[in-house]
């Protein structure tokens, strides 16, 4: 880690010289300057650190210097939009919509008025995802374009292809690969009104929180979470591309190495998602879903920044701000819950009682986790239009009637669960260990993005089953998909169960000597891991314990 802190500060070094010596608005939208705009679009800029300030949405001085879209675009553009899709979306200020390879937008009873791109995108683009202050679009080659300060007003708007460590400021980017069922952006704001003190309503007041998996409310970070979702063309595995993250490189215009599993262990195969606020939504074709708040800075890996605890935090005080949650984690006496580990999982949703399509969407109602809206289009009574809740699975769904045309086909929306019904197959991984003791572990099936994974103890013809939490490392440079020769890191952890410690007296002595080897005298014990494709090894205190391929 010591590494990791010394490779951030030199690319904070980096991104400061870089900032310095180019010009401040490389990024902007109609400023080609001498440099064509694909170029200026991979220097530094107004989007992303260290020059971006994300405020409350504000007009500005309105849509006014737009041109106003020619007829025939008028009439080909939605009269309303109330879903989130590749093709449309919308957030607090202004409704955007894509038409032949241009970005529209209007607002406030305005017409369709055409947004600036850069010339090297105009009449290219052909996705589009927006979620509060950030809109990202793609090209035909599927990289991925931001336009910052996205629900302010369009004099503000500044466009980058710059995507990826150091805190988004490498030029290579991310994109987004062929043949992926779908992708989605997300925007975590932390809410705080001004960065001046003497403006502030409150002391370093902030409006941006989400709950852990203990329901403590945790600030949102100062720098906010970026991330685009992107479903995998089997639609059992979701890639997480976040700005700060590493993305293309020299050799290779992508990095998918970092994952969020899906349900069921990484097995359940969407047709669709939909992200908003760090919520991501699944849909599959029978119609069951799934929603899970999750984002690399919730998973546990971000210890750059945050302070994590397995330790069950429930009771304790929550942080009312970022900035005293971070004095607390530096110098003071950790009085504030930590962000309770394991992070929160998936979520199973009550089926709609109606007709619906695969087309599904978030939306962000407010400023804590809980305060978010889940709607998918379908049909009831012979009406069009979407049904929606809140995304509490004891909500129940409502029916808005739009009159909008349904833009996919209908799903086969039995009722009852399933989700068993779509299921990728297993990964048909299993990593053994024996040990000189006369006891061994093993774990079945293990999927390198899935946690926690399995993990079966045995000694003298008992077994108990533990648990085995895996988290991706930070990385600052792009690496593979999956499990290659490269050893992939994790911060680990082994949790034995209550019910297993309840037990252990009745055991033979030898399973709770592997136990004690295992985590000690705790209940769970961290460490880190490793994983190959012939081997998981764990670096206990004790010395590592490699577990070989056994199938």
């Amino acid at each position: 880690m010591n590494g990791v802190r010394s490779a951030l500060r030199v690319g904070l070094a980096l991104v400061a010289a870089c900032a310095a010596a180019g010009p401040a608005h490389a990024d902007s939208a109609n400023a080609d300057g001498p440099l064509d705009s694909c170029t200026q679009l991979a220097l530094p800029g107004m989007v992303g650190p260290p020059l971006s300030l994300y405020t409350p949405p504000n007009p500005g001085g309105g849509l006014g210097p737009l041109t106003v879209a020619a007829g025939e675009v008028q009439a080909r553009l939605p009269r309303q939009v109330d879903l989130r899709t590749e093709q449309q979306g919308l957030n607090d200020q202004w409704t955007f919509a894509l038409d032949r390879g241009d970005l529209y937008v209007t607002g406030g009873g305005e017409p369709w008025r055409q947004v600036w791109l850069p010339a090297c995108l105009a009449g290219k683009l052909t996705s589009v995802s927006v979620d509060g202050n950030v809109l990202m679009a793609t090209d035909a080659t599927g990289r991925l374009y931001t336009m910052g300060n996205a629900a302010h007003g369009p004099e503000t708007w500044a466009w980058t292809s710059r995507f990826g460590s150091p805190i988004w400021q490498s030029p290579f980017g991310q994109r987004v690969r062929a043949g992926s069922r779908a992708w989605s952006l997300s925007w975590l704001d932390n809410r705080i009104p001004t960065l001046i003190p003497s403006n502030q309503p409150g002391f370093w007041e902030q409006f941006g929180f989400w709950n852990d998996s203990s329901d403590s409310r945790q600030p949102v970070g100062g720098a906010g979470v970026t991330t685009a979702y992107v479903l995998s063309a089997q639609g059992n595995r979701i890639a997480i591309l976040d700005p700060w993250l590493p993305g293309g490189d020299p050799g290779a215009p992508d990095d998918y190495s970092y994952e969020m599993s899906t349900p069921k262990g990484g097995r359940f195969e969407a047709v669709n998602l939909s992200s908003a606020g760090s919520t991501t939504l699944v849909i599959n074709r029978f119609g069951d879903m799934y929603t899970r708040l999750w984002d690399f800075d919730m998973s546990g890996a971000d210890n750059l920044f945050f302070r994590y605890s397995y330790a069950d935090q429930r009771g304790k005080p929550s942080a009312p701000n970022l900035s005293l949650a971070e004095i607390d984690n530096l110098f003071g006496p950790k009085t504030y819950a930590a962000n309770q580990l394991p992070a929160p999982e998936w979520v199973r949703q009550p089926k709609i009682p109606g007709e619906i399509t695969s087309v599904v969407s978030v939306h962000q109602t407010g400023g804590d986790s809980p305060d978010r809206e889940l709607r998918v289009q379908g049909r009831s009574a012979g009406r069009n239009g979407y049904w929606h809740k809140p995304v509490d699975p004891d909500a129940n769904w409502s029916f808005e009637a739009t009159g909008a045309d349904l833009t996919a086909e209908l799903l086969d929306n039995r009722p009852g669960d399933h989700s068993d019904e779509t299921l990728a197959p297993p990964s048909g991984i299993d990593f053994g260990y024996a040990d000189p003791s006369q006891w061994s572990m093993s774990t079945a099936d293990f999927d390198y993005a899935a946690s926690p994974a399995p993990l079966r103890v045995c000694a003298a013809d008992a077994c108990v089953d533990l648990r085995l939490h895996l988290i991706d490392s930070l990385r600052l440079l792009r690496a593979a998909d999956g499990l290659t020769a490269v050893p992939r890191e994790y911060l680990a952890a082994i949790e034995v169960p209550q019910a297993v410690l309840d037990g252990l007296p009745g055991q033979p002595p030898a399973l709770a000597a592997a136990i004690q080897t295992l985590t000690g005298t705790t209940a769970l014990r961290e460490f880190k891991a490793t994983a190959t494709p012939g081997a998981l090894t764990l670096q206990l205190p004790g010395g590592p314990l490699v577990l070989h391929r056994a199938r």
